[in-house]
């Protein structure tokens, strides 16, 4: 006598997932247009606000003007601001900052952070400081060193810059450029 029951309660179970969700010609339930409309609305809302907000940021866009600036000075070509560069740029200023380990290889290399945020380009070089109170007197320490004044006067037609504090409070700015 329980045996009847069971079966009949295993088969409705059985019955109403097949029910509730119908086949496509593949074997996987096909999701309603208005499923559909809401993943690719997410989709959309995840990807674009990332994909502008720093490269637009007061102090990074104050950081490539005067860099274009300075490279004015030197009748260089002004360099593009280059979304994906400063990701990586700013990538690099953040893990500084948080870590407090001062260092171009820390956190992978220039190169391969550039590609963890899909430069298309190819990576040039990447210059940091720490420690600078404003974006004068970083450019300045850039310029008086000779590696750093390479990479900064170099003909890379595009840049990515970051900038981040410490718990100490110094900041650590980065440039990171690429072609």
């Amino acid at each position: 006598m329980t045996r009847l029951p069971l079966a009949l309660l295993l088969m409705l179970v059985l019955s109403t997932s097949l029910v509730a969700a119908p086949a496509t010609t593949d074997g996987n339930p096909k999701p309603k247009d208005d499923e559909k409309k809401e993943m690719e609305t997410k989709k959309a809302d995840a990807q674009a606000p990332g994909d502008d907000f720093l490269h637009k940021h007061p102090t990074l866009v104050k950081m490539w003007h005067h860099s274009n600036q300075v490279r004015a000075r030197y009748q260089l070509p002004a360099q593009r601001i280059s979304p994906e560069l400063t990701k990586a740029a700013q990538d690099h200023a953040w893990y500084m900052a948080r870590t407090g380990q001062f260092s171009h290889s820390v956190n992978g290399s220039f190169v391969s952070r550039a590609r963890r945020h899909h430069y298309p380009g190819s990576p040039h070089g990447e210059i940091i400081l720490y420690g600078s109170s404003s974006i004068s007197e970083c450019f300045n320490g850039w310029l008086n060193s000779p590696g750093h004044r390479a990479i900064l006067l170099s003909g890379a037609r595009e840049v990515g810059y970051g900038y981040a504090i410490g718990r100490n409070g110094r900041a650590y700015w980065v440039g990171v450029f690429g072609n």
